[in-house]
């Protein structure tokens, strides 16, 4: 290797710290607007996240052959300008994407593959192959552990920057404006001077683009407005007009439209049961006319509760309903808001959910046993729950059936008495007192009758929706349908079978039930194969072991979010923080493991056993420690247990990567990437299994039992290993 003088070596420690803060934050932004194209559910994350880290993992290959044939100087000059320019091509192809498809278009599971492949994977596979050329050009004898810990140390900074920073005060678009400058400062430090120019220049036209942020955002929602656009921690929120209709969309979803009176139902249905004066917590959706429906019921109070404060912010510009004195706005989550409420003794006479059907593992928390049970310790003795389904105005999908009664199911095992609505949606009303001898139909005359007494007048509910809802022979219909569901199916927290009904019926509705299933087999048969190759060529099971550490670690970090938010809810602050801890936690590994250099076999053995201990502690906090509602072990859990699995088991990770290195023998760029395609292509698969197959089908549990088997796999070869000697 050709020898370094001492200055040179500071600018390529800056260049692989740009490369992993450019990393993570590009990573965000694209997989958010990915969202946003295909839709936000976990096996589009999944997908995405998966494919990135399949294709960082190729890269890593591709770097290990690049430095044998090129100058590495000239190609970190030519990947910096890469990563600085690419991002806006990538996200003008996100936004482009809808204006392939059919006006109305769902993407389907193929549209997704294709274009999170074509968009996502260019910019992973270029970010991962410097890291080696970076690699090769650092004199040190452990300078893949040194790579490891510089590229690390710009992923954290990227990710704090992201979460606490750039998601408040800029656009995606402002975001890769800072990663590109970023770039084009360190490009200048490898130009030659034939090219020392076109760094400038791109910053220029760089600077220049930010125009160009609200024309690419039209072509995401093709024949409206854009009134406003707003980045949040949760999504990109915008308000936008067509002819005279206002509408508010989140990461492209729409949220509400002016003119739509499904608000009626959703407030008259549940407050005709109970008197006036009445308490109500509303549940998402107020500002959309939700409110203003309730408040025609003189309620005493109205707790309404919001995720996102920035919907509430939209208030002003839509009904400005939340200036009553009733009305008291909280910023949080939903269910975290009920368990604090409860444990105060707060009671409501009427619990309404204003949200979208569990179309992720965040919604479907509100539609499982142990809501219901959390619920119900919130209503008086005659108080009521309800909320919507989707549902069919005459025949109802399999899967669409299938999604009603696993939560009929999981309703009916906590509340006795259910009454069910027909139509395009379905709409349930619950309480645990008796409605008498009422039935759908009588409730739709009594709706009527308390309505006109009340002197609330409708423009939709009475005249046209009330008929079909309370049509005698669809009840009895839907009733006998929906309760054939047996209680094995009901919806619950860890076992979520209303979303994996739902995730069925969007895969059926875009035509990809079977192409998902071969497209998960095929993706992680390759990385499978291609790393059996790998190894069965290098002769070197240590680079098992790292593979199964990246399934492992992913694995078992995404399980204890997933736990997290089912626990306390969705809470930006605190996932930011862990997902932060788990990558401090790598880091802190591999320093320790860089200062005990002795015996790396012995060490990654302990590191292997300590991962399998705390993947058997989180199936057990699963299982049974969530089932324990005490304040003071709930604050151990958020505040210890599972902060210290998350760090716990980025430490092992982190720790035994390092310690794998000093094992290996080879030059320094080849360690470096045979690593880092290890450590990448065992993560693609666990976040690909995890997302796409695992969690939708067996939830937590399943994603923690696949994690131990394939450590107890990893064990096993260790194990064989040292008795060979």
């Amino acid at each position: 290797m050709e020898k370094m003088s001492l200055p040179k070596i500071p600018k390529v420690m800056i260049s692989l710290a740009v490369i992993g803060f450019s990393s993570v934050v590009t990573q965000l932004v694209l997989i958010r607007e990915g969202m946003a194209t295909f839709g936000g559910n976990e096996l589009v994350i999944g997908l995405g996240l998966g494919l990135w880290l399949l294709s960082s993992a190729s890269g890593a290959w591709l770097g290990i052959w690049l430095t044998k044939r090129k100058d590495p100087h000239h190609l970190l000059f030519l990947g910096h300008i890469l990563l600085a320019t690419i991002p806006f091509f990538q996200l003008a192809g996100f936004r482009a994407w809808p204006l392939l498809l059919v006006r109305g278009e769902i993407p389907g599971m193929g549209s997704s593959a294709v274009g999170l492949s074509m968009i996502l994977m260019p910019y992973a596979l270029i970010c991962a192959s410097l890291i080696p050329l970076a690699a090769s050009l650092l004199p040190w004898r452990d300078a893949p552990s040194a790579v490891y810990l510089i590229d690390l140390g710009g992923e954290i900074i990227g990710g704090l920057g992201f979460s606490f920073l750039f998601v408040y005060l800029l656009s995606h678009w402002g975001v890769m404006m800072v990663v590109g400058l970023g770039n084009l400062a360190l490009a200048m430090l490898f130009s030659s001077p034939r090219l020392r120019l076109l760094p400038p220049l791109l910053a220029t036209a760089i600077a220049l683009s930010l125009p160009l942020n609200l024309s690419t955002l039209s072509w995401q929602m093709p024949g409206q407005k854009i009134l406003l656009h707003k980045n949040t921690p949760f999504a990109q929120l915008s308000i936008t007009r067509s002819g005279q209709q206002l509408n508010v969309l989140s990461g492209g979803i729409p949220l509400f439209s002016s003119g739509d009176y499904r608000t009626e139902a959703l407030a008259h249905i549940p407050l005709i049961q109970v008197g006036e004066g009445a308490r109500v917590l509303l549940i998402g959706g107020g500002v959309f006319g939700t409110i203003l429906e309730i408040l025609k019921h003189n309620p005493s109070r109205i707790d309404y509760v919001e995720l996102d404060p920035v919907i509430l912010s939209m208030d002003r510009q839509i009904y400005r309903s939340l200036s009553r004195p009733s009305i008291h706005a909280h910023v949080g989550d939903g269910r975290l808001f009920i368990k604090k409420a409860r444990h105060a003794g707060i009671r409501y006479d009427c619990l309404i959910l204003d949200l979208p059907d569990p179309e992720n593992i965040y919604l479907n928390r509100f539609y499982t046993r142990e809501f219901f049970e959390e619920a119900r310790g919130i209503l008086t003795p005659g108080g009521v729950i309800f909320f919507t389904l989707t549902g069919a105005e005459n025949y109802l999908d399999p899967e669409g059936l299938a999604l009603n009664r696993s939560v009929y199911a999981a309703l009916g095992q906590v509340f006795d008495h259910i009454l069910l609505f027909p139509g395009e949606t379905h709409y349930f009303l619950a309480s645990s007192r008796s409605f008498g001898t009422a039935t759908a139909s009588w409730v739709g005359l009594e709706i009527k009758k308390r309505l006109a007494e009340r002197g609330i007048s409708t423009r939709w509910l009475v005249d046209y929706q009330l008929p079909e809802m309370t049509d005698p022979q669809r009840i009895e219909r839907l009733k006998k349908l929906v309760a054939e569901g047996s209680e094995e199916a009901a919806n619950s927290d860890l076992a979520p079978h209303a979303f994996r009904h739902l995730l069925n019926l969007w895969l059926k509705k875009t035509g990809g039930t079977e192409k998902i299933s071969w497209l998960i087999l095929a993706i992680v048969a390759f990385v499978a194969l291609s790393f059996c190759i790998l190894i069965a060529y290098q002769q070197d099971s240590l680079l098992g072991v790292t593979f199964s550490s990246g399934y492992t670690g992913i694995s078992l970090e995404l399980s204890l979010l997933f736990l997290f938010q089912t626990i306390f809810g969705y809470v930006y602050l605190w996932i930011s923080l862990f997902v932060t801890l788990f990558m401090i936690g790598l880091g802190s590994g591999a320093l320790a493991a860089r200062k005990w250099k002795n015996d790396p076999a012995r060490q990654t053995f302990i590191q292997d056993l300590v991962l399998f201990l705390l993947i058997s502690l989180a199936l057990w906090l699963t299982m049974f420690g969530r089932s324990l509602q005490a304040d003071t072990f709930l604050s151990i859990v958020q505040c210890g247990i599972i902060p210290v699995l998350i760090f716990g088991s980025a430490l092992a990770v982190g720790w035994q990567f390092v310690a794998v290195s000093h094992y290996l023998n080879g030059a320094t760029p080849r360690i470096t990437g045979q690593l880092y395609l290890a450590d990448l292509a065992g993560a693609s698969c666990g976040t690909i299994v995890t997302s796409l197959w695992l969690l939708p089908r067996f939830g937590i549990a399943g994603i923690l039992i696949s994690a131990a088997v394939v450590k107890s796999a990893s064990l096993l070869i260790l194990i064989r290993m040292r008795r060979r000697g």
